[in-house]
């Protein structure tokens, strides 16, 4: 396969099969968007989208956030997509992913903390029923 250099965006239900290069798919149903790698491996890059991991911009051109970096791939690309165009960046190295992994994770789990804490266990949902 040849790289691709640049994404349009197409809103679905769901993922077709096969991914077409140079489309990032969206799918608000399911919270995520996916795409061919652009490094023409052929291998399909699934971004899920949340207020702690990536977000989709849009203003007649589709924009990814923050960089993809496809550690899991053969191909160790990294990358950002801004305003359709494949902005490419350094590999990262073993300590670069692992630190951009534990970012990762923290930040969801940052996310993840308020609403935990606002919802009462299932002691408190009971006591409350007894209450009530």
């Amino acid at each position: 396969m040849t790289r691709i250099d640049h994404y349009t965006m197409q809103c679905v239900e769901s993922f077709p099969t096969p991914l077409k290069p140079g489309v990032l798919y969206v799918s608000l149903s399911y919270s995520t968007s996916g795409h061919t790698c652009p490094c023409g491996c052929g291998r399909e890059v699934v971004t899920k989208l949340s207020p702690a991991r990536y977000k989709i911009i849009f203003d007649g051109e589709v924009s990814l956030r923050p960089s993809v970096a496809a550690t899991g791939l053969p191909c160790n690309s990294h990358y950002f997509i801004t305003r359709g165009e494949v902005d490419w960046h350094a590999q990262l190295d073993p300590a670069q992913k692992a630190r951009a992994q534990a970012s990762d994770r923290r930040a969801v789990e940052t996310h993840r903390a308020p609403a935990e804490q606002a919802r009462p266990n299932w002691w408190g949902r009971l006591w409350r029923r007894r209450k009530g």
